[in-house]
């Protein structure tokens, strides 16, 4: 018999793998092969016969030759009989020669007009390998079309294409009930990932011709159209579902949670209740789970957000009585830990074991990204604490020699993780921060990444100036911030403002943008608390969005959604920033006067209400009594001298301003002694200028007078006969052009207490003097109102 081309080809390829060779006129060859190499043999007519009698054949390579043409059933089967090879390994269903026709072809329209041109001769595992490959195709097509730039499909191309999909989905439909699990499984699981993939492109300006045609089959117009879809699939897997095993299980469950849907059959169950049970049972007669099912079937529970202790519980549980974790992916690592952090179940056991393999391995150079970032992230929501694991994922981060394969949500939700666990590393939020800095305008990052971006580095106190201003930058920039959520806008500002950080053209576009909104209703008690907090440490002057809030506020009928710390912290603010607004104060005074409010108070939220009221001289009923100053006492050694200094201006105005009572006379001696203290500050460059230029008009200056009230004047001097203090202002005494709530508040206590008249010199109006001493010193006449001497 004449030697073929492709005869030539298998020869070549037998040499290369150190074969014996066939004669030209035989097609009998000695084989010794596995079966990775026998998927190496290109398609021919002419398949070699295999003598089994002189080789030494792997049971999963039997099968593959059978599906080739290179030996035959009886062959294998004889051979079975003498070696006693598991029957399970020849499944001659698997290879069939239909099966390989279909997974040789090249292209989606090839599969298509091969399944057609095969009508009803197609198998279940035939078919099954149709949607398995049509799944594998698309994604490639897909690039192609993208990579190549292919012009736009026409309407009869993507008809007649999408007319030959449902042909196959209608075939397939018609025979479900004569599926078994694993074809069943694999159908559903190839159709979903069809679904997912169209569902990701659908929006996209063009599609391929095959991108069209699925998403007019599975995704049509209504929304719920794949969900009818699907419906009959779970319908038949129902039928069966005793019959699955784990493998079938996981998979089955993880192709429903791609799709994100949870099917309701006639009498009221669901797939995944029922899917839970049958687990269970699985579990209780120790049928292991490979790793790859129990990370999908955590994985496809926490994506459809079903919440199942027990099943959780249990999986758990089986995972920590492994001996190791060595035959689990670093993905299969990775989902399971975020299955249970995105349900919030916490198993401490599990977590621990986890953590330990991972850092006991030498390096975690095969984590993608993505599994690091899920790892930490996950261990970071349950509040699980590893530092040993944080330190060697940072470390490990470090090392990269770059990280261009790290997307935005990897570093933003890494670098939250260890701000939410308290987890320094400086090294790890150093290279994050440069590599981040130099990509172009952070367009691919979404409002959510830039927030947890910037608070993560705020609540760790980590700096890194240019991040910072690159980010401001990007909000800044953007047209509208209606993409934002309130969550998002209360973070940023409070991240700027924690590390005090001014961006005024970053608060002013937010600003702008909350008080355009129609209501705040949208807005949580701590995101209202945080943003007024951060206009108000950042000195940042936006009376109309203090107006609008506090208008929100007071239009509550209650308060109970706001936690004793928020409104505390509101209040303060209002205060900090001179937005007086009577109304809100009394509301708020009333409803957190109730003494079981104030067990939730610590030192400081004692200080600030003190402080707040004394700001806005608003006398609150029942709020400053007996309970209040006896639950202040037991606290008063958690009290720093900053809410020493606030506790003593709150003592001057109860007792001097409006007759009330004011400090047990032990704490207050220990307040007054912090109020001087901590006015005992140097002269500053500005303040010794003005003094000079008042010593140049004849007036004799007393600097760093201490009133008997205990304030601190930077000069006092006599003007007419009269006493008159002048304070030089710098800018932080100042919101915009408006001295601030402390300032205000020491204008008013010294006139009040020690009758002392303050004038004010402003950073801005001295500046603009210049090194005109003729000016400067007709400026503090005028201010002082005194005649030239």
């Amino acid at each position: 018999m004449a030697v073929t081309p492709r005869l030539h080809r298998i020869q070549a390829w037998m040499q290369q793998l150190r074969i014996n060779q066939p004669s030209s006129t035989s097609r009998v060859c000695s084989v010794n092969i596995s079966r990775n190499n026998i998927k190496r043999i290109p398609s021919f007519s002419h398949k070699p016969s295999v003598n089994l009698s002189q080789s030494f054949l792997q049971p999963k390579a039997c099968s593959c030759l059978i599906g080739r043409g290179c030996i035959s059933k009886s062959t294998v089967r004889a051979r079975h009989r003498i070696t006693h090879w598991k029957p399970s390994w020849i499944s001659t269903r698997s290879y069939t020669t239909k099966t390989w026709v279909v997974k040789d072809c090249k292209s989606i329209e090839e599969v298509l007009h091969t399944a057609a041109k095969l009508g009803d001769e197609l198998s279940f595992s035939t078919i099954a390998a149709v949607w398995s490959h049509l799944a594998r195709l698309l994604l490639n097509d897909n690039k192609r079309f993208h990579n190549k730039k292919c012009p736009a499909p026409n309407r009869e191309e993507v008809a007649q294409r999408k007319l030959q999909i449902l042909s196959l989905l209608q075939h397939t439909t018609n025979i479900l009930n004569r599926f078994r699990p694993k074809a069943l499984t694999t159908i559903t699981l190839a159709m979903a990932k069809i679904t997912r993939h169209v569902r990701e492109v659908k929006w996209k300006t063009q599609m391929g011709i095959n991108q069209q045609a699925f998403a007019q089959v599975f995704l049509d117009d209504d929304s719920h159209h794949d969900e009818q879809v699907f419906l009959p699939f779970a319908k038949a897997a129902n039928q069966i579902l005793p019959q699955y095993d784990s493998r079938c299980l996981s998979n089955f469950a993880y192709a429903y949670a791609i799709l994100g849907n949870d099917p309701t059959f006639d009498d009221g169950s669901t797939l995944f209740t029922n899917i839970t049970s049958l687990t269970l049972e699985l579990l209780e007669q120790q049928n292991s789970f490979e790793p790859q099912g129990i990370s999908n079937l955590l994985w496809s529970y926490a994506t459809l957000n079903l919440y199942h202790s027990i099943l959780f519980q249990t999986i758990g549980d089986a995972v920590v009585g492994l001996r190791d974790l060595n035959e689990f992916k670093p993905q299969e690592l990775a989902n399971a830990v975020w299955a249970f952090a995105t349900i919030k179940e916490s198993h401490p056991s599990l977590f621990k074991k986890v953590g330990h393999d991972i850092v006991s391995r030498r390096n975690l150079k095969s984590f993608a990204p993505q599994a690091l970032s899920n790892i930490v992230w996950a261990y970071a929501t349950l509040n699980e604490s590893h530092p040993g694991l944080f330190r060697k994922v940072g470390d490990d981060i470090v090392a990269l020699h770059d990280l261009n394969s790290f997307a935005p949500q990897t570093f933003s939700n890494s670098v939250w993780a260890y701000a939410t666990a308290n987890e320094h590393h400086h090294g790890l939020f150093q290279k994050v921060g440069d590599v981040i800095v130099t990509k172009d305008k952070l367009r691919f990052f979404n409002p959510q990444e830039l927030s947890n971006t910037v608070w993560s580095y705020a609540t760790l106190n980590e700096s890194h100036l240019l991040l910072f201003k690159k980010v401001a930058e990007a909000v800044v920039a953007r047209n509208d911030l209606s993409a934002f959520k309130p969550q998002n806008l209360s973070n940023i500002v409070w991240a700027y403002a924690a590390a005090n950080i001014q961006q005024p053209e970053l608060f002013l576009k937010i600003g702008m943008t909350i008080v355009a909104l129609d209501d705040l209703r949208s807005f949580k008690p701590q995101n209202l608390s945080n943003i007024v907090w951060a206009y108000a440490a950042n000195n940042e002057p936006q009376p109309e969005l203090f107006k609008k809030i506090g208008e929100t506020i007071l239009a509550l009928d209650d308060l109970k959604s706001f936690a004793p710390q928020n409104l505390v912290n509101i209040i303060w603010a209002y205060a900090a920033a001179n937005q007086l607004l009577p109304d809100l104060f009394a509301k708020i005074g009333n409803f957190i006067a109730n003494p079981g409010n104030y067990t939730m108070f610590n030192a400081q939220d004692f200080a600030n209400t003190a402080w707040t009221y004394t700001v806005a001289n608003v006398d609150v009923p029942f709020l400053f009594n007996e309970a209040f100053t006896k639950a202040l006492s037991k606290k008063s050694s958690e009290l720093c001298v900053k809410a020493l200094v606030q506790l003593y201006q709150w003592h001057l105005w109860r007792t001097k301003e409006i007759s009330g009572e004011g400090l047990p006379q032990t704490l207050h001696d220990r307040c007054f002694q912090a109020f001087v203290g901590e006015s005992d500050v140097t002269s500053s460059a500005l303040q010794k200028d003005v003094v000079g230029e008042l010593i140049s008009i004849g007036l004799d200056p007393e600097e760093e007078f201490l009133s008997p009230s205990g304030y601190r004047l930077d000069a006092l001097v006599e003007v007419n006969g009269e006493k008159v203090g002048l304070e030089v202002e710098g800018p932080h005494h100042f919101i915009g052009r408006n001295v601030n709530g402390s300032t205000m508040l020491k204008y008013r206590q010294v006139a009040m207490i020690d009758k002392i008249q303050l004038v004010c010199v402003p950073y801005w109006e001295w500046d603009a003097l210049g090194n005109d001493q003729d000016k400067k010193q007709q400026y503090l006449r005028s201010l002082l109102r005194c005649e030239k001497g």
